[in-house]
């Protein structure tokens, strides 16, 4: 097949999903890709990189503080209560346990893991958008890039989800920030994402999309995780706090997938025929 041809045939392919809503154009690539197998990859790469270097930051920060342990702020946070509160007091250890194993070679290892979470995302955006990866040593680069960037929303997160827990206004003081952080999340990540460059106008509405997705996400972690943890916690003790945070990364990682197939459907949609077809036609 020449390239006239294939622009032909890029074409209508383009007319045909342009004749379908967005919502159904998003499941029906969602399934295409194989989102559920994707977001499971996605799932257990952040899994092993973003959660041990989060205990170790905690750590080292909170270590100057007595009586200042990730087991209790999981405890408060998510006003836990009885055998479940004990379960992930157990779980977590001590800040200065923490450090005494926290090697330079340890926290390497766990960031290098980051790169196979960047590249498992880089893949779930070129086969949602239809175009190549970003290959090469930019791609290392922008994917070293978008871990850092996960790692701070991460904790950022974290950080508001405590503040909530305090006070009654702590929630309406930290919805707002959330909606920030995750805008900005989601207006980067594009960026380091896709080979394609994106103006500000393309990129709005997806990040306008995760942000409403992952900011709803974090209010919902809220309410689901307690549950979470009390019936994993007493089914399985210690391993069962990490079953429920596996978990809950999955559910997060179908909410990164289907928000990126949704912004390329988007894009699809109210771009020209034209761009769609020089993305999609030109490999």
């Amino acid at each position: 097949m020449d390239r006239a041809d294939r622009l032909r045939s890029a074409r209508d392919r383009v007319l045909a999903n342009r004749a379908v809503s967005v919502p159904v154009l998003t499941a029906r690539r969602f399934f295409e890709i194989g989102g559920l197998r994707k977001a499971s990859l996605l799932a257990f790469n952040l899994f092993i990189c973003v959660i041990p270097l989060a205990i170790i930051g905690f750590a080292a920060v909170s270590s100057f503080r007595r009586n200042v342990d990730l087991g209790n702020l999981m405890v408060t946070t998510f006003e836990l209560k009885g055998e479940t509160a004990q379960i992930v007091r157990d779980t977590f250890a001590s800040n200065r346990s923490i450090l005494r194993v926290a090697s330079v070679i340890a926290v390497i290892s766990f960031a290098v893991s980051g790169f196979d979470a960047a590249s498992a995302f880089q893949a779930t955006f070129a086969e949602a958008w239809r175009v190549d990866p970003v290959r090469g040593w930019r791609g290392a680069l922008r994917g070293a890039a978008w871990f850092v960037l996960v790692f701070g929303t991460f904790a950022m997160g974290l950080i508001l989800q405590r503040v909530s827990s305090r006070h009654w206004y702590g929630f309406l003081i930290a919805v707002p920030l959330v909606a920030l952080v995750n805008f900005a999340f989601w207006n980067l990540t594009p960026r380091l994402m896709l080979a394609k460059h994106l103006d500000r106008e393309d990129l709005r509405p997806g990040a306008i999309i995760g942000m409403l997705s992952s900011t709803a996400l974090w209010g919902v972690a809220l309410i689901v995780l307690p549950g979470w943890f009390d019936w994993y916690g007493r089914g399985f003790g210690a391993i069962g706090i990490a079953l429920a945070l596996l978990s809950w990364t999955y559910v997060v990682a179908i909410v990164w997938v289907a928000t990126v197939v949704a912004f390329a459907a988007w894009w699809e949609k109210t771009a020209t025929a034209d761009e769609v077809v020089d993305l999609v036609g030109s490999d």
